[in-house]
């Protein structure tokens, strides 16, 4: 199928799938991108190793020029996934790479409104924007906010993530400044990419608009608390303060960030939703 001309500035879309992605999100997720108010995109996808054959089977069937599928029949995790694709999408001429989840929803406006946020602001290297949390029926959970500016961001990292990591679209400036994602944590290659970012001078910001659904699955916060997880905190933000010169407050705030998910699970749910 020939594609068809560019009206508009070309970005890629990178998008990873696993076997526990269920074929509901999946369609939900790829559908909002695909319809889409700004169409000049292409949206890869990678099989990070065997997946189910419904969604296997939905996606083979979908026909839109835009879409690339890249199979893998090992599963090894997102962040080596993501670099995956990175590898591909680098070695084209997109400007702009926006990231996004297999059961997430883009809002129709979400990469118009970063793309034009990008361009009137040439200093900034990854934008994300706020996100509605949604329960596993879709059901609203929590309206995140994210802070606007750099320096607010900065900020807020001190203590947290200040992006929402689905909903970033990155200047192809980031990788050459910051490189790619780390491939050595038990989790967090988010907030490790961001701590790189900020290393290396990279500027960050927030369109404050809800353009992403983000979904938490019913074992989203028994996937998130125990002495595995615990300890995984506490070193990543060790490691996140000595990388960006972060003193003993936040090194104390990592450790109560860490007993948190030591907490029963109704008490975590509560933390999530009060503390934030």
């Amino acid at each position: 199928m020939n594609r068809k001309v560019r009206e508009n500035t070309p970005f890629s879309i990178i998008m990873s799938i696993y076997k526990n992605d269920r074929l509901e999100f999946v369609r939900e997720s790829i559908t909002s991108i695909l319809d889409q108010s700004y169409k000049d995109f292409d949206l890869y996808i990678l099989y990070d190793g065997p997946i189910e054959p419904s969604v296997k089977e939905y996606i083979s069937e979908l026909d839109d020029c835009r879409l690339n599928v890249i199979e893998r029949n090992e599963n090894r995790g997102l962040a080596i996934s993501l670099n995956e694709l990175l590898g591909v999408v680098l070695n084209k001429d997109y400007q702009f790479i926006a990231r996004m989840d297999a059961d997430d929803i883009s809002m129709p406006e979400r990469f118009a409104r970063q793309i034009e946020y990008l361009k009137q602001h040439p200093d900034v290297d990854c934008v994300g924007s706020w996100a509605i949390e949604i329960n596993a029926d879709g059901s609203e959970y929590f309206k995140k906010q994210m802070p606007a500016s750099h320096a607010d961001c900065l900020n807020m990292f001190r203590k947290r993530d200040c992006l929402i990591h689905p909903t970033v679209m990155f200047r192809r400036s980031y990788f050459e400044k910051a490189g790619l994602y780390p491939e050595d944590t038990y989790f967090g290659e988010d907030t490790m990419m961001w701590s790189k970012g900020f290393a290396a001078g990279c500027h960050f910001a927030n369109v404050p608009e809800y353009l992403l659904k983000f979904r938490l699955d019913n074992n989203f916060f028994n996937r998130r608390r125990g002495w595995k997880h615990a300890r995984s905190i506490w070193q990543l933000r060790h490691k996140v303060n000595r990388m960006l010169g972060f003193g003993v407050k936040e090194d104390l705030f990592a450790i109560l960030y860490a007993l948190a998910k030591l907490m029963p699970t109704k008490i975590l749910n509560i933390i999530y939703q009060k503390a934030r």
